[in-house]
């Protein structure tokens, strides 16, 4: 993970009534792949990814995929390719399938460039300027030095502090997008306390647990996450059946939430291992004794980011969404509350993450216009489980769903499944039934596993904000997925058993 050299610190804020923190960039680049990934020893790179995309979309005319939905498919499938190998720029990519898309296809440029206009491409912005507000300030390292305290004493207990944090605002703030913004510059002024630096293991390893934790494990709580809203919505407006609150906490805070979490711990302990020294504690220590009064530049951003959770928390009355409120709250930093120097901040800031999101967005809006998902629900709606017990049953349900997540992303996953349940239902075993609310509820499980980073949008916007490089973040999905399945997947299983859903 790589930043780029902040700016001074007293360029950003006016008149700070105590020395500046240095400011920790809220955006840096997402690292990119050195300029010669087209030199000749590296050409065979491209024919891979090239030759699996075309024989996927030979496969899919034969199966009788035809259209913008062929289309859509061949070209995702080359570039999720060159995301998770890393072998083009990531800012290459995005551009790249943004093109094919445009001239590949006939679905126009409000579907391919959707990613521009969605507030979580604004978000990305506006996260910029509140984390260099929270640097320039110092609000972000008094926060941080509060946590250090409590947190800051060892490398394992920072890590379930920070995922602990991230369910516990899952409570009370129902964006994953809002709780990454504000979560992901305090890891960063966390780090900078304790000593990690941008080439510890530690960091990279707190900023993804937390990231993670934002997006899986606020699926045990229902309004806390969109894939969970568009599930109820679905299930309410197709089936009849309408989720209670407690209903569903109870059937999922053990293992999608405690279980999770403790696998997020441990899997980021086990790939970026780190530990505090004596010196990092020693400094730490010192750091901590030196309090001072909180500044007038402080004060004025504590407000307006109580402020943007007001607006947030009471997005049901006025429907002003999280990316509108964000980017008024940015341009309130940027402006009258001169919080951040305008130009400072155009010198730091950068556009490739800005890019990326938008081009993860237009990847969703185009699966969904080109009718990829309705192509798949004849096949899924025959998916024979009357031969099945309940357990294997439900293995296969939420195999199912985790499949979805790679053709249609976290937020259109549950738009699909849903409309499926009563015939998947049906085809349960009669020896050991699973009810039409427990296959249901099996696609949380699946969607909350998230194996590749572009399959939780909101993970990107951390990747984004964080700096985290895309391979790390790949390699940290798969290896938390992976243990998910040995132990998050029985668990369940034994816990609905226990309370009554299987």
């Amino acid at each position: 993970m790589s930043q780029a050299s902040p700016p001074p610190a007293a360029s950003g804020v006016a008149a700070p009534s105590a020395p500046a923190v240095p400011a920790t960039p809220a955006t840096p680049a997402i690292p990119a792949i050195p300029a010669d990934a087209f030199a000749p020893g590296r050409r065979w790179r491209h024919g891979v990814v090239v030759g699996i995309s075309a024989a996927l979309g030979v496969a899919l005319y034969g199966a009788g995929l035809r259209g913008d939905a062929l289309s859509v498919a061949v070209i995702v499938t080359l570039c999720l390719g060159y995301w998770a190998t890393g072998w083009l720029p990531d800012f290459l990519v995005s551009l790249l399938l943004m093109f094919l898309l445009a001239a590949g296809t006939s679905l126009g440029a409000d579907v391919v460039f959707s990613g521009f206009t969605s507030g979580a491409f604004w978000l990305v912005f506006s996260g910029a300027v509140i984390g260099m507000a929270l640097a320039v300030t110092g609000l972000g390292e008094r926060v941080a030095r509060q946590l250090a305290a409590h947190c800051g004493h060892a490398y394992g207990l920072a890590l379930a502090g920070f995922v602990a944090i991230a369910f516990v605002l899952s409570l009370v703030m129902p964006s994953t997008l809002g709780r990454i913004a504000i979560l992901v510059p305090i890891v960063l002024s966390f780090c900078d306390r304790v000593g990690f630096a941008a080439d510890r293991p530690g960091r990279t390893g707190l900023l993804l647990a937390t990231a993670l934790a934002s997006c899986e494990l606020s699926s045990a709580i229902l309004p806390a996450n969109l894939p969970n809203l568009v599930m109820a919505g679905s299930a309410e407006t197709v089936l009849g059946i309408r989720l209670g609150y407690a209903e569903y906490a109870l059937a999922f805070v053990p293992a999608l939430a405690v279980v999770r979490g403790v696998v997020l711990v441990v899997v980021a302990m086990w790939m970026f291992p780190d530990r505090l020294s004596a010196a990092d504690l020693t400094a730490t220590q010192a750091r901590g004794d030196a309090t001072r009064a909180m500044s007038a530049a402080e004060r004025r951003l504590l407000g307006a980011l109580a402020l943007m959770l007001g607006l947030w928390f009471t997005e049901p009355w006025h429907h002003v969404s999280a990316g509108w409120v964000g980017l008024g709250v940015a341009l309130l930093c940027l402006g009258p509350l001169r919080l951040v120097n305008l130009d400072a901040f155009l010198k730091q800031v950068k556009l490739a993450p800005l890019w990326f999101v938008a081009a993860i967005i237009g990847l969703t809006a185009a699966v969904d216009h080109a009718g990829l998902a309705d192509a798949l629900r004849p096949a899924l709606a025959h998916l024979d489980l009357a031969q099945m017990s309940a357990i294997p049953a439900y293995l296969v349900l939420v195999a199912l769903s985790i499949a979805l997540m790679f053709a249609v992303t976290s937020n259109a996953a549950p738009a699909l499944f849903t409309p499926l349940v009563p015939a998947l239902a049906q085809g349960v075993g009669a020896a050991a039934p699973l009810g039409v609310k427990t296959v249901l509820l099996t696609q949380a499980v699946g969607i909350s596993t998230i194996v590749l980073p572009y399959q939780a949008p909101p993970l990107i916007l951390a990747m984004a904000l964080a700096g985290i490089g895309l391979r790390d973040a790949t390699r940290f999905c798969a290896a938390t997925a992976a243990l998910s399945l040995v132990t998050v997947l029985p668990i369940n299983a034994l816990w609905w058993r226990a309370i009554g859903l299987m």
